[in-house]
């Protein structure tokens, strides 16, 4: 049983209990929360979570001011990785099993459920970015498969899985609270801990393609976590902060 489970569960109207560094910004359904979020953040305090009110999908934009520099920011994509699996380790029955994929998918047993994106202020790589966006879009209902006729198996959802019954509200908690204690963890101990268990989860059998459609090999995480990966015998490093560059704009389908 999940540990999440309530006889009662919280309304989805009701407005998520954050701890109290962190501040709760609703945005209305059809808003992408990411963009959002970066388009306010330069106005915004440290600690603001915007979150959607669509129950499609919960999804978090997570502000934060940056202490290290821009090529270190790429760090935040794998801690909030690892935070969502946590946080769905809790949420959804234990025979579920979460799995990441560069450049920031999450799986449900081996099905497309969620995706993490990173934004930082215009700076160079050993500058200290004005302020980051760290931003999470998971899904809790499969509307793609309510239409008999077009059932992609590749994709999944909170409710496919066994977590119907989660709402809203306790996921944007859920998700808050790992992600604000994997950040401790993160500043007492460094970046190790959060690749180790980013690797723990890496889906294995999830090809990686550039821009210009060339599947290249998985190397591993370097130290700033870029992502090392191999093309025709040669090591190609990939930031988060500049995937669309790398690999064009993605997004859960």
């Amino acid at each position: 049983m999940s540990l999440y489970y309530e006889l009662d569960p919280a309304d989805d109207n009701d407005p998520p209990l954050l701890p109290p560094i962190l501040t709760p910004v609703a945005v209305p359904d059809k808003i992408e929360v990411f963009n959002k979020a970066i388009a306010a953040a330069a106005n915004s305090e440290a600690g603001t979570v915007f979150y959607s009110e669509s129950t499609e999908f919960v999804e978090i934009a997570v502000v934060l001011n940056p202490e290290v520099k821009k090529i270190k920011c790429n760090q935040m994509l794998y801690v909030m990785m690892v935070a969502a699996g946590d946080s769905i380790g809790a949420l959804a029955p234990p025979e579920v099993v979460v799995t990441y994929s560069y450049p920031g998918l999450i799986f449900l047993n081996q099905g497309e459920a969620g995706i993490v994106r990173i934004e930082v202020s215009s700076a160079n790589e050993d500058t200290i970015p004005d302020w980051m966006v760290v931003g999470l879009k998971l899904r809790l209902n499969n509307q793609l498969q309510m239409d008999e006729n077009n059932i992609q198996p590749d994709i999944t959802s909170l409710a496919d899985e066994g977590a119907g019954f989660v709402s809203r509200t306790r996921a944007v908690e859920s998700l808050s609270r790992h992600f604000l204690a994997w950040i401790s963890q993160w500043e007492d101990e460094g970046f190790k801990p959060v690749v180790d268990m980013w690797n723990s989860r890496r889906e294995q059998n999830k090809e990686l393609a550039l821009k210009n459609k060339e599947t290249v090999s998985w190397v591993g995480l370097d130290e700033n976590g870029l992502a090392i990966v191999k093309s025709k015998n040669k090591e190609i490093f990939l930031s988060p902060i500049e995937i669309t560059k790398e690999i064009g704009d993605i997004n859960l389908r």
